[in-house]
């Protein structure tokens, strides 16, 4: 993915075509990735056509050079015979013919072909991007920052994310990005592997691309406070260079040398970071109690003749897991319905945009027949009035994406929430199955849901008294591979006095 972004974002430079402001950025969401996959594959069918073109026009060009050669070749040989070759009239005229018509012509051909090159690019991002945009900085930045948190919340290695299948200026790419995002120590991982990939190659440019790591390689040392290797990497660069060609890198050895060590920030990780990463590993700490599933014909009359298949996942606070709740064509046809929507950054707090929670989502209510069968399934499998319930929350996870751990309970109500109460329950339907991470995680419980097609999640917000559960603090983790898809609902507690009576008891 991270290939499509630069990729797309050099032709821009290249060709100098302006585009507008992203929409609601492309690294957030895996269905505009998948559009932008689109635009990518229509510019290499336009590139290829051109190149076609292009080849043929190249192949007249060869043919008018070789032979305006000749005749060159021919006017030397008169020279060196005494002959006046360009005195005589019709050679005389053959060469004002060919300076007056012939190169204009070439000229103007090859002025054309970039021009349809322009037309035809401009064509592509019209007809696929108009209404989204093309990438900008800010989504190369985006991708980056994904690549970094799976690297650090699975605990792998630069080589390791690398896998083979990224060039030198690639790993180079994401490590002056880390840089400018001043993560210094992130960045060093990725510049030494940029080293070394550099290091492999056997070309006359090598040196050229070993200067531009090794410049980054200094100046991050030197913000990590290691002076002394930012010195001794700048000067095993200059060593490779000849002492006469002028290079940037001279002054910046002298102004590394005139600097003070720096004293980099020690990184404080969240109290809650270590459960979490364990978890979104597949890492459970053992412990006491039995868990068990079980098949529920009694919930409601629904389930007589096809029961629920429940999996406990956790018991108090109760957290529940109901397999092939929503078919596959229930599924698509929520999906479809989502698609429809224009689809936007999920927000925190109401309307904070952070990277702590990195997707896009859109909200369905309950007209349509397929979320009314929705609506009414999750009712009847939840025991709870389905009046004062919000709209589904259909969310889409993009490169990395992930909502760090947090309560899905509302700390304050707001004057629009004081009537419908607290979210007494959250209601997680799994749309996707995802092929490597977007665990569900709670690191206080020391659980991990695995994301199963079709499935549903419940579990509560609040105690039976309506007072917060702070124990139900959960988090997706970031997609290592694949789409993430979830559709929330979140049930209130206004009018649930006789589905879900309350207790005198904070704790309860």
């Amino acid at each position: 993915m991270l290939e499509h972004l630069s990729l797309v974002f050099v032709w821009l430079l290249l060709l100098g075509v302006a585009w507008s402001p992203v929409n609601g950025e492309y690294y957030s969401s895996v269905d505009k990735m998948q559009m932008l996959g689109e635009v990518e594959l229509d510019l290499v069918t336009a590139t290829h056509l051109y190149l076609t073109e292009r080849q043929e026009q190249l192949n007249v060009m060869h043919s008018f050079v070789e032979r305006v050669k000749l005749e060159h070749a021919a006017i030397r040989q008169e020279l060196l015979q005494d002959a006046e070759y360009l005195e005589e009239p019709l050679q005389a005229f053959r060469l004002i013919k060919r300076l007056v018509v012939d190169w204009p012509k070439l000229h103007d051909s090859l002025a054309a072909s970039q021009k349809q090159l322009r037309e035809e690019y401009a064509k592509v991002v019209n007809e696929t991007g108009e209404a989204q945009g093309l990438p900008n900085k800010e989504d190369l930045k985006g991708a980056v920052r994904g690549l970094q948190r799976l690297k650090s919340v699975y605990n792998l290695t630069a080589s390791d994310m690398a896998n083979s299948s990224l060039f030198w200026n690639e790993c180079l790419e994401i490590g002056v990005q880390l840089y400018e995002q001043a993560d210094y120590r992130s960045a060093l991982e990725w510049l030494l592997l940029a080293a070394k990939l550099v290091a492999q190659i056997e070309d006359d440019n090598a040196q050229g691309m070993r200067a531009q790591v090794y410049e980054y390689l200094g100046m991050t040392y030197l913000e990590l406070g290691e002076k002394q290797k930012a010195v001794e990497t700048l000067r095993e660069l200059l060593s490779s260079l000849s002492p006469d060609t002028p290079h940037p890198v001279r002054f910046l050895l002298d102004d590394v040398e005139d600097t003070e060590p720096k004293c980099p920030k020690q990184l404080v990780e969240a109290y809650w970071y270590a459960n979490f990463s364990r978890l979104c590993q597949g890492k459970r700490l053992p412990e006491p109690g039995s868990l068990s599933c079980y098949l529920d014909f009694e919930r409601h009359p629904r389930f007589r003749l096809s029961p629920l298949k429940v999996e406990q996942a956790h018991l108090n606070p109760d957290i529940h897991i109901y397999y092939d709740v929503l078919t596959d064509p229930q599924i698509e046809s929520v999906l479809d319905l989502a698609s429809q929507l224009e689809s936007f950054r999920s927000k925190v707090l109401g309307d904070v945009v952070t990277e702590t929670r990195v997707s896009q989502q859109v909200w369905l209510n309950y007209t349509s027949p397929i979320m009314r069968t929705v609506g009414n399934l999750l009712g009847a499998i939840s025991g709870l009035d389905m009046t004062n319930v919000e709209e589904m929350q259909v969310a889409n996870y993009g490169i990395g994406g992930q909502y760090f751990p947090h309560f899905d309970y509302i700390s304050e109500l707001r004057e629009d929430y004081i009537e419908r109460g607290n979210r007494i329950t959250t209601n997680m339907f799994y749309l996707s199955d995802v092929l490597q991470g977007g665990y569900t995680v709670f690191p206080f419980l020391n659980v991990f849901l695995r994301p199963v097609k079709g499935s549903l999640v419940i579990w509560p917000n609040v105690h039976r008294s309506l007072a917060p559960d702070s124990r139900v603090l959960h988090a997706g983790c970031p997609v290592l591979e694949g789409s993430k898809r979830i559709g929330n609902i979140w049930i209130h507690s206004a009018q649930q006095e006789f589905r879900r009576p309350c207790t005198l008891v904070s704790t309860e």
